[in-house]
């Protein structure tokens, strides 16, 4: 009987080749895919594995993309976006002994390992930090396309705005494209002409226009996936990190090691899966980012659930901390 494990003198002669398929962002997306894809290169430099990208530019390239780098005898595949769920979960079938990991979906069978992240318990935390920096008591949310990760952002970040300032009014709208930085300008604009003076973009892509539309106006825009403060280090406020780095350096690291399972792993604030990144004390002063820590502190310890939908947020209620 094969196994996948392969004999030290066979990893001695032929390194492992992990695969990453991107969505439709790309790569040079400065987020999410940038994110997934420097956990790949981590990998490189300490597992010694080969890795490999495809960018898959529209939903139609999922399967035929998928199935290639199976093909190719990729020891993993992973698949970048709740999009790419359907996708995975075919080739999967079609491929029971191929190893597959999807970022942000679920895929219940045996060989696909799911990577979640508890988006809104970030997005709380930088409604917290949105609606105490605010001088308009106006704070704005651009998302890419609506799904039920960029809603997970968005409720998490509205019920973090109500419970550090009930009074601050949240503004939102979504691109319905995580690859169009010119719209997601014009969108940022359009809610800092409404007064925002603030704006969480979730959007990928779209949202390089956002951050450009907060240089132009001199306001501020919150990054996602990584520290983006580099992009705008005046106008950035903030952003909520998501280790997708890490989550992935795990699992190629599994199956590396012959341990691969199936199933879902969860990254929230408790294991540091979803952070407040690091350059945020730049712009944000200690008495706003000691209140925001109280909060995380809340969170790990369960005294605060953010809601993860949008109809959880209609029953949240804030506590009184």
């Amino acid at each position: 009987q094969e196994t996948t494990k392969g004999t030290t003198a066979q990893s001695a002669e032929k390194p492992m080749v992990m695969a990453m398929m991107t969505n439709q962002s790309g790569l040079g997306d400065q987020a999410f895919n940038d994110a997934t894809w420097a956990g790949f290169k981590l990998a490189e430099k300490k597992l010694g594995i080969t890795p490999k990208v495809m960018e898959a530019r529209e939903q139609a390239q999922y399967v035929p993309d998928l199935t290639a780098l199976v093909n190719q005898k990729c020891d993993l595949v992973v698949a970048v976006g709740f999009m790419c769920q359907d996708a995975v979960k075919d080739v999967a079938k079609m491929y029971p002994k191929a190893h597959f990991g999807i970022v942000d979906g679920t895929v219940d069978l045996p060989n696909v390992a799911s990577l979640h992240f508890r988006e809104e318990q970030g997005a709380f935390l930088m409604g917290a930090i949105a609606a105490k920096m605010t001088k308009t008591e106006i704070v704005g949310f651009v998302g890419g396309m609506s799904t039920p990760i960029t809603n997970k952002f968005e409720a998490g970040y509205r019920a973090g705005v109500m419970t550090a300032n009930p009074k601050v009014k949240v503004l939102v709208s979504y691109a319905g494209t995580f690859a169009d930085p010119a719209k997601g300008e014009v969108m940022a604009m359009a809610e800092y002409n409404q007064g925002a003076d603030v704006i969480f973009q979730v959007a990928g892509q779209t949202g390089m226009g956002v951050i450009n539309a907060a240089k132009k106006v001199n306001k501020w825009a919150i990054g996602v996936d990584r520290d983006q403060n580099y992009l705008a280090p005046n106008n950035v406020l903030s952003s909520m990190v998501k280790r997708l780095d890490i989550a992935v350096f795990n699992l190629i690291k599994t199956v590396k090691e012959g341990q691969f399972k199936g199933g879902v792993y969860t990254y929230g604030l408790k294991v540091g899966g979803v952070e407040i990144a690091p350059t945020t004390s730049k712009n944000v002063p200690q008495d706003v980012i000691d209140y925001v820590n109280k909060l995380k502190s809340e969170i790990i310890a369960g005294k605060i659930v953010p809601p993860a939908t949008l109809k959880a947020l209609k029953s949240f209620t804030p506590t009184k901390s």
